[in-house]
């Protein structure tokens, strides 16, 4: 009698690829944590090509607006507030806000800085 061997993927092939997986979405993860994209940057690495940043800067291209700019533009009909330039966009300056404030203490309550009556003494004296 002859036994047959299963066909197909083992356990640790299966184990293989999926780390593998696991490692690539790390990867791009990681990219879009810090805002970049480190596999067009491997790629332009693999292919010789300068990283894009240092191009744009090294072939006389002007330098892109700062970040904090914001415009407030009018696109098909929408108002909308964005950090790109647009043709008739207005700048709009950002409020600067100082974020949540702590609270107060509350002010004490006139009723229990006044003097107690005789009444209320004898109760919470009897209540000892």
């Amino acid at each position: 009698m002859m036994i047959k061997r299963q066909r197909g993927f083992g356990l640790i092939q299966v184990a293989i690829v999926m780390a593998a997986l696991a490692a690539v979405a790390m990867a791009f993860l990681m990219s879009a944590r810090h805002e970049r994209n480190f596999f067009t940057e491997g790629l332009a690495r693999l292919a010789g090509k300068p990283p894009a940043a240092a191009a744009s800067s090294s072939a006389g291209v002007a330098p892109p607006t700062p970040a904090n700019v914001l415009r407030k533009c009018v696109i098909d009909g929408k108002t909308v507030v964005s950090d790109v330039d647009c043709k008739d966009g207005k700048v709009v300056k950002p409020i600067d806000t100082r974020g949540i404030e702590a609270p107060t203490a509350p002010k004490p309550d006139p009723a229990e800085s006044a003097p107690r009556s005789a009444t209320d003494q004898m109760i919470e004296k009897a209540t000892r």
